[in-house]
């Protein structure tokens, strides 16, 4: 078998490392050829979390939650042996692997995740390129060729023929600009005066490209890369942080030559990321039981994938309402004083879901200060603060999304049906991904220290001048000079730009499960090819394949077992082909 890995980040890196778990638990000793494609310069990490980044980019989950990435267990193909690699926990520092959980939760810089990754990636390919099973391509693929039984892949450099089977792990793809991007950047083309940056990421080139302290800077959007983008830009202009109670992790900016009302963030529903509980201890009050867990799983697989199938979403928000109902009475004085009945809680919180701009006296007012509201927040995450219920349920959300995306993948429901799941999920993830305290913390010490300007935050009228992008909101205004787009792309198919996607669907091969979502792919990640088109050997792990799978932007869905079953599916089909040896 002759298999290609198109992309070299930490799926392609489980991919590998379950092929070659199956194949020796498979007892296959002979017939892998894998030649795996990266053009970019480190393997394993991937582009999210290279190791070469800004160590102000965090990522949003900590280390504590990160205990649940696996190592790689010893295996042997013929007589090489495919040596273990421990799990992100273990190969941390001893001192760092098991803090009390009354400690503050650490959310690392995302390219100390890139190193671990590398280093993981190193072990396992120095043995196979050694014993010829690998070999690395450093080329970008650019169009995918499937004629008869074979397939081919094309670079800029040459075409790679008679594959077998290739799969994409193929993550963050460039996309077509949507029509106010693309205005903009007629606008600032045409403007010397201007600067417009359509990525979020790389940072660097923002921070080298005129950067000064005269510039207004606007935000569009007011996400975790927004607070990206405020703690590198804010240190590069001559700001710090000073930490001031480390038990709340609040801070002071020291704000040195930065201009005040400089840095204008602005979204379309104003609202900010929530961020998560402090440490284990207060987290843990918002765990779901085992037996919740387990009924709530039954409940969404029985739903999605058992006939009568549901024909809309809400069992889902019901699902979750008898879940985060029982927490919240659960918290008891930890949460807002009321007397409703469990069953009334979990009524409004259906409610809630259906409309979450509700108002009710357990519920936070969306109306409120943006201020106020991060300040509340940051109480909660602390206990300094009573518990409001919309801050329960995100939490509860947060707990169980594992669960969520193992047992509602590959959902046999109508694609409408499960665009609106995914929408319901995408909503619920300002509080489920949200930030660490301490980034909260750095927004409010900005907003303190009278640079970070929210008098624009809420969707605010934005028309181009000779000057800059003026910003208009309740009779007042203010023109940036700058503008850096916050927005990461989603992975929605129809939109993406980048050259083997096209190939792809011009050549009929793949197709979207919606409009608004990635591949269409069956339960052991193999695209379902439109119509009249012959199936073809293409497998989808990951990003791409969004609404087939649910979940495709976190870290510990890169080491899934979607991606273990694939392998074993791959490993068990060249083992029924693989004649017999005679005696």
């Amino acid at each position: 078998m002759k298999l290609a890995i198109v992309g070299g980040g930490p799926r392609g890196l489980y991919a590998l490392e379950c092929i070659m778990l199956s194949a020796y638990n498979n007892q296959l000793n002979s017939g892998i050829e894998i030649i795996l494609f990266e053009s970019r310069e480190f393997l394993g990490s991937g582009w999210v979390w290279r190791p070469n980044q800004l160590e102000s980019n965090w990522l949003n989950i900590n280390e504590r939650a990160l205990k649940d990435l696996p190592g790689r267990i010893e295996t042997k193909y013929k007589d090489t042996i495919v040596p273990s690699f421990p799990s992100y926990t273990d190969w941390l520092p001893k001192a760092e692997q098991n803090p009390p959980l009354s400690k503050a939760d650490t959310f690392p810089p995302r390219s100390k995740m890139g190193l671990y990754l590398i280093d993981r990636f190193n072990t396992l390919a120095d043995v196979l390129v050694g014993c010829e099973i690998l070999t690395i391509v450093k080329e970008q693929v650019h169009n995918v060729n499937y004629l008869g039984n074979t397939i081919s892949l094309e670079t800029s450099e040459k075409t790679y023929t008679n594959f077998n089977d290739i799969v994409l792990t193929i993550g963050h793809q460039d996309t077509f600009l949507d029509d106010q991007l693309s205005e903009w950047k007629t606008y600032a083309d045409a403007n010397s005066s201007v600067t417009l940056h359509t990525e979020a990421y790389p940072i660097e080139p923002i921070l080298n490209d005129h950067l000064k302290i005269s510039t207004t800077i606007a935000f569009r959007g007011f996400g975790l890369a927004t607070i990206d983008h405020l703690r590198a830009i804010t240190e590069k202009l001559g700001g710090s942080f000073e930490t001031v109670n480390d038990r709340t992790r609040q801070v002071r900016f020291n704000k040195g030559p930065i201009r005040e009302q400089s840095l204008v963030p602005f979204s379309l529903n104003g609202l900010p990321m929530v961020p998560k509980p402090l440490n284990g201890d207060i987290d843990n009050n918002f765990k779901p039981t085992d037996d919740e867990l387990n009924d709530f799983a039954e409940t969404i697989h029985s739903k999605s994938h058992k006939k009568p199938l549901a024909d809309n979403h809400y069992f889902l928000i019901e699902a979750m309402a008898k879940v985060a109902s029982n927490v919240f009475m659960r918290l008891g004085k930890l949460a807002r004083a009321h007397t409703l009945s469990q069953n009334d809680v979990e009524l409004l919180i259906i409610s809630y879901l259906n409309n979450q701009e509700l108002e009710h006296d357990l519920l936070l007012d969306l109306d409120m200060d943006v201020l106020k509201m991060m300040t509340s927040q940051v109480g909660m995450a602390t206990l300094q603060e009573t518990i409001s219920l919309d801050y329960c349920i995100g939490q509860v959300w947060r707990h169980c999304q594992p669960t969520f995306y193992k047992t509602f993948s590959y959902p046999k429901l109508e694609d409408d049906v499960v665009a609106e799941i995914i929408g319901l999920d995408e909503a619920s993830k300002r509080y489920s991904y949200g930030p660490p305290v301490e980034s909260i913390q750095q927004l409010i010490a900005l907003c303190e220290a009278k640079v970070l300007n929210l008098e624009f935050l809420n969707d605010p009228n934005i028309a181009l001048e000779s000057d800059g992008w003026k910003l208009s909101l309740n009779g007042t205004h203010i023109v940036a000079n700058k503008m850096i787009n916050s927005i990461l792309d989603a992975p929605k198919l129809v939109d993406v730009d980048a050259p083997i996607i096209r190939s792809l669907l011009d050549n009929a091969i793949i197709e979207p499960l919606h409009t608004d979502l990635g591949i269409r792919t069956d339960d052991v990640n193999y695209i379902i090819t439109p119509e009249d088109t012959p199936k073809a050997p293409i497998a989808v792990l990951g990003r791409l394949s969004k609404g087939s799978v649910i979940g495709v932007d976190a870290i510990l869905e890169c080491f899934n077992v979607r991606i273990r079953n694939w392998a074993e599916h791959l490993v068990t089909n060249m083992t029924l082909k693989t004649p017999v040896a005679e005696e």
